[in-house]
């Protein structure tokens, strides 16, 4: 046989496969000449079999690559976060407060009641008062989150400032083991709030009032302007408590002496260990530490209850801005030579244009500031700072003609700069990155700062005030001057005691400042919706959630040195009254007059009411409180004598045009005890006290209504005096606060001309 035809078939094959023979790796051996094609062939369709057969293999490979790779891909993302849960874990043991959270939205994903943390419910109270509508857009679209219901439950109902204040220090105290942590200053401050009157319907409290004595709610109230704040601030440990404040519109310097001495009192008893009061050099903060020291101005007194001292000091913070403000206001005078704030003018028109400047703070603001901005410590601390001074120095070095005369202004400068730089120590090693020797903790009563206070400071401010006083320039006012050196004495003096008595290692005069009051007010303001003019109901809730979740968060825009952020992980219990125990435990008997009690006794008879819009309106609450009654008790015997059988007459024309079928028409002699019981209400409230209003008219007037004929149900009597005396006295309150605000809000706008058209806004 020839075998040409064989090698030919052979290349067929070879060019008709799908894959390379030579890469195969079936071997195919060919048969030998004397073979038949029948062989040939069966050996041809062997071959392609096989072929296709690793083809689907080849195939099913390549799936299977695909599957491992997802597969290898998948179990990657599950050992992360398995890697991830564990770590959270780990960290929730450790008391970690963003794993604790993110353990609770886990659990909670699919339960129908979720179950969460106190620290959750905590850390989501402070997120929902800082942004509702964000927390409700996460809450409704993201992930579960403890519901308004629960926040609400979790703040509790008003239960007095001073048991949710005495809970708080006696959770913190538990966790300052060792007595030096336990010493604290004492920060005293006041903000400017609305005078506002509101009712709370829901808590039955009257917020506005003044609270530093018992104020009734008579014809002419005392509506608080202001609120006195007091915060204990760690000065070893960390801490920021607030430990009392009081709503006020003018408060004497008694009322403030005595108030202090109650706060100091109940640090005292809860565990802290008052070592400074810090206030302003307001006139009567200077009155109050008067009184503390029994008539004259000193550093320090003793402790009324501690055998210890107290110091005394003014803020830091504000005698520098009065320092600067005064320095920009006027020059003065120094055996040195004048001081001026023209060469800072001088230097920013300088300046002015060019594209690299060498003080890049120094802007209108700074020099020329508004009333509000001159209470930027900030900008104060920056035009002493030592970029100014510098560029001062290097003008007159090189005999700028505007300048050669300007040694004793950086003088100044420098002076009150370094005065704030001691006082600003905050941390152990900055001064090592620093080089700075000037902002290292003080660690010895040899420390040449403190002589500087004690001695050099102190003679400096006296050169300025005499040598100005002899030339005839002005100086500083005697209150900035005397608040300068009082604070340097008193941290000189405080420094020492801490050092040689309290055993400190080393002290860290930032927690002298009154940086904790301030960012207090700032998150106040936060959660009064970023409002600079708060009101008292706004700064009750906003004290209160400080007071129950333990955290104070100030904005980054807050006019403090620092931001403070403090997280307590102490439980408080929730302490819950009700009416009848407060009427048990807190309403006495009320002196009234005897026309009032004559007024209280005709709550017994019954007689229809005169015609007119006012009867009208009574009528319409008049259905409310028998709708109110029917859906509760749905008694015949205690609905039949209110509801009206006959066709309205015009007392009920009222609601006769609101109704669309679902109103209920009231009987004209329940409308005038309805109309009696309001104006009863009114009369009495000048005897009451502002909390729990609703519980002492219960107590006042249910044994007089339950002797009406139209009450005849023996059954449910007591229930139905308490639901209608509460209906009624709400809308009552809720409308006198009103109408008491509006007074004092024309009052304001009246009694001078406007400053500015942003006034007759609102």
């Amino acid at each position: 046989m020839d075998p040409a035809p064989s090698s030919s078939r052979t290349s067929n094959l070879e060019s008709n496969a799908p894959y390379p023979v030579e890469n195969c790796e079936i071997v195919c051996e060919l048969p030998p000449a004397a073979e038949s094609s029948d062989e040939i062939a069966d050996l041809q369709e062997n071959y392609n079999t096989l072929t296709l057969e690793l083809q689907n293999e080849k195939r099913s490979h390549a799936r299977c690559a695909v599957k491992l790779k997802k597969f290898e891909n998948k179990l990657k993302k599950h050992s992360q976060s398995i890697e991830a849960l564990e770590k959270i874990y780990t960290d929730a043991e450790n008391s970690d407060e963003k794993a604790i959270f993110l353990l609770d939205l886990l659990h909670n994903y699919n339960k129908k009641s979720p179950r969460w943390s106190e620290l959750s419910v905590r850390l989501c109270t402070v997120w929902r008062y800082c942004s509702p509508k964000c927390y409700e857009f996460c809450h409704k679209n993201l992930v579960k989150l403890p519901s308004r219901s629960t926040i609400v439950r979790h703040l509790g109902n008003f239960n007095g400032q001073n048991n949710l204040i005495k809970e708080r220090l006696c959770a913190e105290v538990v966790n300052l083991k060792h007595p030096v942590q336990r010493l604290c200053s004492l920060i005293i401050d006041d903000m400017s709030i609305k005078e506002k009157m509101y009712y709370s319907r829901t808590e039955d409290y009257i917020y506005g009032l003044e609270t530093i004595n018992s104020n009734s709610i008579t014809e002419h109230p005392k509506v608080a302007n202001k609120m006195a704040c007091f915060v204990a601030n760690g000065l070893s440990a960390s801490f920021t408590i607030v430990a009392g404040y009081f709503f006020h519109s003018s408060m004497p310097a008694s009322d403030f002496h005595s108030l202090t001495l109650q706060v100091i009192k109940l640090l005292t008893d809860c565990g802290f260990m008052v070592l400074r009061i810090v206030t302003d050099n307001h006139p009567s903060n200077v009155a109050l530490f008067k009184n503390l020291c029994g008539g004259t101005l000193e550093n320090y007194f003793n402790h009324p209850y501690l055998p210890m001292p107290i110091f005394l000091s003014f803020d830091y913070c504000h005698a520098i801005k009065n320092a600067r403000n005064l320095f920009l206001s006027h020059n003065m005078n120094s055996t040195t030579g004048v001081i001026s704030s023209s060469y800072l003018n001088t230097l920013y028109g300088l300046q002015r244009g060019w594209p690299l400047k060498p003080v890049r703070y120094l802007t209108k603001k700074h020099l020329y500031p508004s009333n509000l901005e001159k209470m930027n410590v900030l900008r104060a601390v920056q035009i002493f700072s030592p970029t100014v001074t510098s560029a001062l120095k290097l003008l007159k070095e090189e005999k700028y003609k505007d300048f050669v005369d300007s040694d004793a202004t950086i003088l100044y400068m420098e002076n009150m700069f370094h005065f704030f730089q001691v006082h600003n120590i905050s941390s152990r090693r900055h001064y090592i990155h620093a080089l700075d020797s000037n902002v290292a903790p003080y660690v010895n009563i040899s420390d040449q700062r403190l002589h500087w206070l004690n001695t050099t400071f102190q003679n400096y401010i006296d050169d300025i005030q005499s040598t100005s006083a002899s030339t005839g320039y002005k100086c500083l006012s005697s209150e900035t001057a005397h608040a300068l050196k009082f604070i340097a004495k008193s941290t000189f003096l405080c420094v020492q005691f801490l050092l040689i008595q309290a055993g400190f290692y080393y002290v860290l005069t930032r927690s002298f400042s009154s940086d904790a009051v301030e960012a207090t007010f700032s998150h106040i303001r936060l959660k009064g919706g970023s409002n600079d003019a708060t009101d008292a109901r706004a700064a009750e809730y906003a004290l209160r959630q400080i007071l129950r979740t333990g955290i104070l968060k100030s904005s980054s825009s807050a006019n403090t040195v620092r931001t403070l952020s403090h997280i307590s992980r102490n439980e408080l219990s929730h302490q819950k009254s009700t009416v009848d125990e407060f009427a048990e435990q807190h309403v006495e008997e009320l002196f009234l007059p005897t026309d009032l009690r004559f007024k209280i006794h005709s709550l017994q008879r019954n007689e229809i009411p005169e015609m007119n819009l006012y009867s009208a309106s009574v009528a319409f609450l008049s259905g409310y409180i028998i709708m109110k009654l029917q859906k509760k008790y749905q008694c015949d015997d205690c609905i039949a004598p209110l509801v009206s059988t006959t066709m309205p007459g015009p007392l009920l024309k009222l609601i006769t045009l609101q109704d669309h079928g679902g109103l209920v028409y009231p009987n004209e002699l329940f409308v005038g005890l309805v109309k009696r019981i309001a104006d009863v209400i009114q009369d009495i409230l000048p005897y009451l006290k502002k909390e729990k209003t609703c519980g002492q008219l219960i107590k006042i007037l249910q044994s007089t209504l339950q002797k009406n004929s139209l009450l005849v149900c023996r059954q449910h009597q007591n229930e139905i005096c308490i639901m209608v005396l509460t209906i009624i006295a709400k809308p009552v309150l809720s409308n006198i606060c009103l109408e008491k605000t509006d007074s004092l809000k024309r009052k304001l706008i009246l009694d001078h001309k406007p400053q500015s058209r942003k006034i007759l806004k609102v």
